[in-house]
Parts: C-alpha cells; structure tokens; sequence
C-alpha cells in the first residue's frame, strides 16, 4: 500500500505540471472547452487523467490510479486562461504555463518539452 500511494502521489504531481498552462484569449479557450482524457498502462499501473474546460474558465481534473486492484481517485478543481498557444491553469494556488494545440478531437499540452496528448470524449 506504501508504494501505491508513494506513485499515486508522484503520478498526480506529474499530471498537475503537464496539464497546467495559462490563456486569456477568448477565441482560443473555446476550442477546450468540453471533456478530455488519456488512459495509460505501465507496470502494472493504470492511470486515467480526465480534464474538464467549462465555458466559464473553470474547470476540474480527475485522477483515477489503479494499482495491484486497488484504485484511488483524486478530483481537483481549478480556473485556466488562454492567450495565444499558451494555457495557465491555477490549481491549488499553484500556475502553471504550457502551451497547447487542438486538432480535431486531440488536445496536445505541452510543458518543459514534454507533451501530452488528450482525446475529447
């Protein structure tokens, strides 16, 4: 259980720093508006990561990790801008900067040359 929760705590970590990003231009933050997730599996890990835009620059992230049948679920609420490519998201006081891309159903964050794909659901 330890290390479950030791990689559940790593895992949501690494999901706040990628999907953040700011972006106050209003014709780029309707193209996220809506639902967006990605499912991965690693060693044994399965982690879904679901982003909700609302049209009201707020929005919720949604962490399920499940590991050796057990699964734990984090939900986190936060308010994002658009300015250009750029996304800011606030979670938890926190901003973070990416930049973003939609074409079509995918949604690509990008953060510190890492970039994360996300299709809309």
């Amino acid at each position: 259980m330890k290390k479950f929760k030791y990689l559940l705590i790593m895992f949501v970590a690494l999901s706040v720093s990628i999907s953040c990003s700011n972006d106050d231009n209003d014709s780029d933050k309707n193209d996220l508006v809506g639902t967006w997730g990605i499912t991965e599996v690693a060693d044994g890990l399965e982690y879904e990561l679901t982003v909700i835009f609302n049209a009201n620059l707020s929005g919720s992230l949604i962490v399920s990790v499940t590991f050796e049948g057990e699964t734990v679920n984090e939900n986190s609420s936060f308010t994002y801008s658009t300015k250009g490519d750029q996304l800011t998201m606030v979670i938890d006081g926190e901003t973070n900067v990416s930049t973003y891309s939609v074409s079509g159903n995918k949604l690509t964050i990008t953060e510190d040359g890492e970039s994360v794909v996300f299709t809309r659901q």
